[in-house]
C-alpha cells in the first residue's frame, strides 16, 4: 500500500467553507463581516416579529375585556 499524503492541520470558514490554517472561525476579514450583517439581519426580524406578537396579544386581551 502507498503512503497517503497528510494533510496539514486546518478548519473550515463559518461563511464560505473554505479550509484555512489560521485562528478562528472566518478565512478572511469579509466572511467576517458578512456574518455580522447576516447576524444583524436575523436580530432585527426576530425583535420586528417580538413586537407583532406583543401587539397581537394586547389586541386579543383589549377585545376579550
Amino acid at each position: 500500500m502507498s503512503e497517503m499524503e497528510r494533510i496539514p492541520q486546518h478548519r473550515h470558514c463559518y461563511v464560505c467553507g473554505k479550509a484555512h490554517t489560521a485562528e478562528g472561525r472566518f478565512c478572511s476579514d469579509a466572511c467576517k463581516d458578512n456574518k455580522k450583517a447576516e447576524l444583524s439581519k436575523k436580530k432585527r426580524q426576530l425583535f420586528i416579529i417580538e413586537i407583532i406578537l406583543v401587539a397581537i396579544t394586547v389586541g386579543a386581551i383589549l377585545t376579550v375585556i
